[in-house]
């Protein structure tokens, strides 16, 4: 019986000491949480003042490491790791338990008392039994501070992942960078720069285009920084910002292979290498427009050529003059057209091609190995739009009105921004058929027409009442799309009759109202002749 109350009470003792510990390991919990949240948003603005550059991502994952192992030490293992005796825990429970009245210590040290009584031990120990199960074996001293601590461990679990769900962006890039280490420091950096053409090998003399995209973050502005072989120092050039939200700067005339980067924000993209080799390139490109015979343009020369802006239908010819002897090249215009180019007695190369659609175009030259290279930067080819030509009824610019006898003159003006080919004046007596009347046949190119036109009324026939619609229409001579025709506004001619004078009638005679409603008859047809 003795052995079993004894069995019982250390039972007891060692779940009082396991919901100690449990209390413990809650408690560094909170404690490692704490610590854990503060230490990786520190990181995070620390990796955001250095723009997480790889070498800050891998020396901050090795500081993250040694930052979560000490928490864990200091909050886990260290509480943890004290060693408790039996003593100790019924010490525990005395304090917390002042109803016990120190009946557990005594019947703890009871049994190691050689000249006390077996029956007096025995009893001392059931004794303490029953008043520990009194006191619900001492769980509800633990029973506060666990609940207390279990719902600090939740409530900043919650808090810790709406920080850094919801939270600024670069506690999520932290995480990401720090944590996913599958990843190299180069890969996992969230903001980035892509560089093309990255590392190449480029003609001397060329100009190389540099091209970057930020990835992950914007800036106000970007500059290639570059070093020439042998030079000491680094060089900058500052880029531009294209619509699209890419920065594109341009090397000149490369003499020397070079080391390159690009910066923006403070973030910088890998280093590469343009390596300069004596290869042929476009030294000058001449350019010379052909335009379509309609427009009456002189041909038109332009001796240092790139970008290319014509009419649809332009014939242009290229003359290549390259920085080294080259046996032949191409133009290469788009993804899979091409015009070879072919070499003149003077070292030149030419090609010609017809401007159809918007587009781009480059030079490819052979090289002394026989490969065809890239020559020149990829020029832009832009179809300009042959405008629709305008026409206007400059005289009398309104509606009238005339007796059936009158002469009614009419003035109309056209322009086109390369010629005017015809130009009608089309007219209707009280929406009748249209009947047309040549101003203009085009036999020569201009720009400009002036014409008139007197209209008889007499010979029309008119009658008093009767309204005449009239209108311009001009074409141009677009020989490649096709003739594009423009109309003036309509204006009208209202027929009235003579002059008469008219005198109040002295009765109210069926001879005053008659002539009153038979101008109401003449206004209200002139009205419906102008509505048609």
């Amino acid at each position: 019986m003795n052995e079993y109350a004894r069995a019982e009470l250390v039972a007891v003792i060692r779940q009082v000491r396991t919901r100690w510990r449990t209390k413990l390991a809650i408690r560094g919990a909170v404690g490692f949480l704490v610590a854990g949240a503060l230490a990786i948003i520190a990181i995070a603005v620390a990796l955001d003042y250095f723009r997480f550059s790889p070498a800050s991502i891998f020396w901050f994952r090795i500081v993250t490491g040694v930052m979560l192992v000490a928490a864990a030490t200091w909050f886990f293992v260290r509480p943890l790791m004290r060693k408790v005796t039996d003593e100790q825990v019924a010490l525990y429970l005395e304090e917390h338990e002042p109803s016990l009245e120190s009946t557990l210590l005594t019947a703890m040290a009871a049994p190691g008392d050689k000249d006390a009584s077996p029956a007096l031990v025995q009893r001392m120990i059931e004794t303490a039994v029953a008043r520990l199960h009194e006191v619900e074996d001492g769980a509800r001293i633990e029973r506060e501070p666990l609940r207390r601590f279990s719902m600090a461990v939740a409530g900043l679990s919650i808090a810790t992942l709406l920080a850094f769900t919801i939270g600024p962006a670069i506690l999520r890039q932290a995480l990401s960078a720090l944590f996913v280490i599958s990843r190299s420091v180069e890969a996992a950096a969230p903001y980035r720069i892509e560089v093309m053409p990255g590392d190449a090998t480029v003609p001397k003399g060329a100009d190389q285009a540099i091209a970057a995209k930020l990835a992950g973050f914007d800036a106000a502005e970007a500059a290639v920084v570059f070093k020439k072989n042998g030079a000491a120092d680094y060089e900058r050039l500052a880029m531009l910002k294209d619509e699209n939200g890419q920065y594109e700067g341009l090397l000149f005339d490369l003499g020397d292979s070079l080391e390159y980067f690009v910066e923006a924000a403070g973030v910088r993209s890998p280093v590469f290498k343009l390596s300069v080799v004596e290869l042929p390139y476009v030294k000058t490109l001449g350019l010379e427009y052909r335009f379509p015979v309609y427009t009456g343009l002189e041909p038109r020369t332009i001796e240092d050529g790139g970008d290319i802006a014509v009419l649809a239908g332009t014939e242009v010819r290229l003359t290549v003059t390259p920085t080294m002897a080259s046996k032949g090249g191409r133009v290469a215009l788009g993804e899979g057209e091409s015009v070879e180019l072919t070499a003149a007695a003077d070292g030149t190369l030419t090609a010609a091609f017809t401007a159809k659609t918007d587009g781009f175009y480059r030079i490819e030259l052979e090289a002394p190995s026989g490969d065809r290279v890239a020559a020149s930067p990829q020029y832009a080819i832009d179809i300009l739009s042959d405008q629709t030509p305008t026409v206007t009824l400059s005289k009398p610019g309104r509606d009238t009105d005339a007796t059936p006898v009158q002469e009614f003159a009419i003035e109309v003006k056209a322009d086109d921004d390369y010629a005017v080919k015809n130009l009608e004046l089309v007219y209707s007596v009280n929406g009748g058929a249209e009947k047309t009347i040549k101003l203009f046949d085009g036999q020569r190119a201009t720009p400009e027409v002036t014409a008139g036109h007197t209209f008889y009324l007499e010979e029309l026939g008119v009658q008093a009442g009767d309204a005449v619609s009239y209108y311009a229409r001009a074409t141009d001579n677009n020989a490649v799309a096709g003739p594009q025709r423009a109309t003036s506004d309509m204006f009208f001619l209202r027929i009235r009759p003579f002059d008469k004078d008219f005198k109040p009638a002295m009765s109210m005679g069926g001879g005053g109202g008659g002539g009153g409603g038979g101008m109401d008859q003449v206004g209200a047809l002139s009205q419906q002749q102008r509505q048609i």
